[in-house]
């Protein structure tokens, strides 16, 4: 993996806090998925042995059932619980959200009300193991930002399962956190498969393209790649109706209706947008305006200032992410720490001006400490009549307001024509600007006139 400047920068900030895990890349496994037609009314289930969740799906825009569901365990019957319908305008089908079979649960019961028709009742299991394993360097990699990222191959994603490329957006302007919702009692050898059982669900039972979520968390702490499209690149997914493009779906393995973040988790989620924020330029802390492509919630063309890193349930129908909207403020400071304050322009000094040649303008700013810099002299036109760039507290740059002599070919060289001559008066636009490679850059500019030509 090449590392930029930024990169290096990063890794120094991020590094330390960032967790070492490992795991060993299965590669790919095809889960297997069985659907089957499913009444209105009551219906009880014998689940087989290597069956991990299951999910109701209809008709598009097919009237929605009322589904709740229990589980069969060996202490007796669980409660009854109700999967929220997920909202996705990218299906082939409508559906609930996946659910997860607690462990020991050899049957579900499900009651299904209302006038829908065409239900399918799904279920899915794990595939065969594969015959051999790939080494971890071959998969997951350290990212600077997110430490260990696990690599679709760390989780078994059957790539042939997908359908299309990836489609991209210029930019992400804001994360939206989620939750997988499903069972919590997952242990960290499970990750894969859960993923793996996700990625199946989305695909073949409700007709996605891939995986809805860019990212997904684990309850330890592991960050996993979801959505196939490359880490930094502003891959669309398929997680929040009206807003997938520009923004990034993360979500944590678990129900957070039923239960509340680990810490790990909610460090993860921080590392995850200090990692967005850094490569798409924003401040974690702060809000930006999206417009709604249409969605359950919002109209096509509505305009909602959100903050950067927001829960589906700001743009949704929805409860997701339950237990987690009230870590998000702890999510965007801690990520806003994580990439420590942002080199600040404290003043700009110029001297020189009117500028008339050979006197010299000189322009130099004061940062509040050392960071990259430019500083650059523009006339009326836009065109950049000189610059400079560093790296240091006090960026400077000196003109003495001559310019190179426009020519067309090389006669007036030729003909003992001087290279520079004085610049034409008017007003020019200087500007000093500092960027880090993290933060949104930092600016100032203002006007200074050029006058005529001392004249000896």
């Amino acid at each position: 993996m090449l590392l930029t400047r930024r990169s290096l920068l990063l890794a120094g900030l991020l590094g330390p806090v960032l967790p070492a895990l490992a795991a060993a890349a299965p590669g790919p496994v095809h889960a297997v998925v069985h659907s089957a037609a499913l009444p209105v009314g009551d219906s009880t289930v014998t689940l087989a042995g290597d069956e991990q969740l299951v999910g109701v799906t209809w008709p598009l825009r097919a009237p929605a059932p009322s589904v709740r569901l229990r589980w069969l365990t060996a202490a007796g019957w669980t409660s009854w619980e109700r999967p929220e319908q997920d909202e996705s305008t990218r299906a082939t089908r409508a559906g609930t959200e996946p659910v997860w079979r607690p462990r020991g649960a050899t049957r579900v019961e499900l009651d299904v009300r209302g006038a829908a028709h065409d239900l399918r009742l799904v279920r899915v299991a794990d595939g065969p193991a594969p015959r051999s394993r790939t080494a971890v360097a071959h998969a997951a990699e350290r990212h600077p930002l997110l430490g260990v990222v696990h690599r679709r191959a760390d989780w078994g994603a059957d790539e042939s399962r997908r359908n299309g490329a990836p489609s991209y957006a210029s930019t992400v302007s804001a994360v939206v956190v989620h939750h997988t919702a499903g069972s919590n009692d997952y242990a960290q050898a499970d990750v894969p498969r859960r993923i793996r059982a996700d990625y199946a669900y989305h695909v073949d039972a409700r007709g996605w393209d891939d995986l809805g979520y860019n990212l997904v968390v684990d309850a330890f702490g592991g960050i996993w790649e979801g959505r196939a499209g490359g880490l930094g690149r502003a891959t669309i997914g398929s997680h929040a109706a009206g807003f997938n493009t520009a923004t990034l779906g993360v979500s944590l393995l678990g129900d957070m209706t039923r239960a509340l973040p680990t810490p790990e988790a909610v460090r993860a989620f921080a590392r995850v947008a200090a990692y967005a924020a850094a490569t798409w330029r924003f401040d974690p802390r702060g809000t930006v305006t999206l417009t709604s492509r249409g969605g359950p919630r919002y109209a096509s063309g509505t305009r909602v200032t959100l903050p950067r890193v927001l829960g589906h349930t700001d743009v949704g129908r929805t409860a997701c992410p339950g237990a987690l909207m009230d870590r998000l403020e702890e999510v965007r400071r801690t990520a806003a720490a994580l990439l420590g304050p942002a080199p600040r322009v404290l003043g700009v000094d110029v001297s020189g001006a009117p500028v008339s040649a050979p006197r010299p303008l000189v322009i130099t700013g004061r940062l509040d400490r050392s960071a990259p810099w430019t500083a650059a002299l523009r006339d009326d036109t836009g065109a950049i009549v000189t610059r400079a760039a560093g790296e240091s507290a006090t960026p400077r740059l000196e003109w003495d307001g001559l310019r190179p002599l426009p020519l067309t070919s090389t006669s007036g060289a030729a003909a003992g024509l001087p290279a520079l001559l004085p610049a034409a008066p008017g007003r020019y636009t200087w500007a000093v600007a500092v960027d880090d490679g993290v933060h949104a850059r930092a600016r100032r500019e203002g006007v200074v006139e050029v006058g005529l030509p001392l004249v000896g």
